[in-house]
């Protein structure tokens, strides 16, 4: 059997960046600047970061077509030797999810989305975990991810959950490690504290909660209950499209090389600040030396 040290599970799909001066709207059209095509979904861009670093990696989720956009995504997925593929399902009659990315010059993106809710998903199964230490997972689908954490629980991996917000999520309590976003819980429990939401998910988790925001403070409170912050470095963003998938990788990577949670959040904040600084969630990526080099000037610093 395959071992990989971490297993993706969720979105595998296209994202079509289309840069265009400022959104439309139903009087003011919009014209596009650039457009490109690139690796898309939460799990294929967590697994190809990881690829990146020299992490072995497990992919699943999804089924993808054997069509034009499943064809390109293969063929750019095949690329990283240290991601396995082999648990994707290719199919004749599914049609490869994307996403139409519509990116403004602030480096914000706002979605159309296509085919990932109909699409066929693979359920996660403990055989196919390969011993893997984590496993990554979104929670863009029904009652698979659910059961996903569930899997991962019962064989012994940690889960690392993506937008784990709300408080009686029952995926909640499988959360090992929860990675979220501080504007997705504004918008959905407006004028709530973040911090304070954090800290009531972590005690109901009693793992790692950690909430990302921009260009302001990440905010993380550990299975103990301690709270730190890392403020990332001031960057010119382009492109904010897997900003959070980039920090999962890179945070897995730290703990993956024994460093402890504050340096490993390090990694993490330094993967996504180089990332939205490239066009494309995963086509891009800095070298290790890169991210290493930028998470050592950073500096967790206690917080309440």
């Amino acid at each position: 059997m395959t071992h990989y040290d971490v297993f993706c599970y969720g979105e595998i799909g296209v994202d079509n960046i289309i840069q265009i001066p400022h959104l439309p709207t139903p009087e003011l059209a919009a014209f596009p600047t650039a457009d490109s095509y690139h690796i898309g979904g939460a799990a294929a861009n967590t697994a190809v970061w990881l690829a990146g670093f020299g992490i072995s990696v497990g992919l699943a989720g999804n089924a993808i077509g054997r069509d034009l956009y499943g064809n390109w995504l293969w063929e750019w997925l095949s690329q990283h030797r240290s991601l396995d593929l082999s648990l994707i399902e290719r199919r004749e009659d599914v049609t490869t999810p994307f996403c139409r990315a519509m990116v403004t010059p602030d480096g914000e993106r706002t979605f159309l989305v296509f085919w990932y809710p109909q699409t066929p998903k693979t359920p996660l199964k403990a055989s196919m975990l390969g011993g893997a230490q984590f496993v990554a997972l979104d929670l863009y689908g029904g009652d698979e991810r659910l059961e996903a954490a569930r899997v991962a629980r019962e064989a012994g991996a940690k889960t690392t959950v993506g937008d784990v917000i709300a408080p009686d999520h029952p995926a909640l309590p499988l959360t090992d490690i929860a990675t979220n976003s501080a504007a997705y819980i504004r918008e959905t429990f407006p004028g709530v504290d973040v911090r304070q939401h954090a800290r009531r998910l972590q005690a109901i988790s009693k793992g790692i909660v950690i909430t990302t925001d921009g260009p302001d403070e990440v905010y993380v409170v550990d299975a103990e209950g301690a709270s730190f912050t890392v403020q990332p470095p001031a960057v010119q963003a382009v492109d904010a499209t897997g900003a959070g998938d980039a920090f999962r990788a890179g945070l897995l990577y730290g703990l993956l090389q024994g460093r402890d949670l504050p340096h490993s959040v390090c990694w993490g904040v330094a993967a996504g600040a180089l990332k939205v600084q490239r066009i494309g969630a995963a086509s891009d990526l800095p070298s290790r030396d890169e991210v290493a080099a930028l998470a050592r000037t950073l500096e967790p610093r206690a917080a309440s």
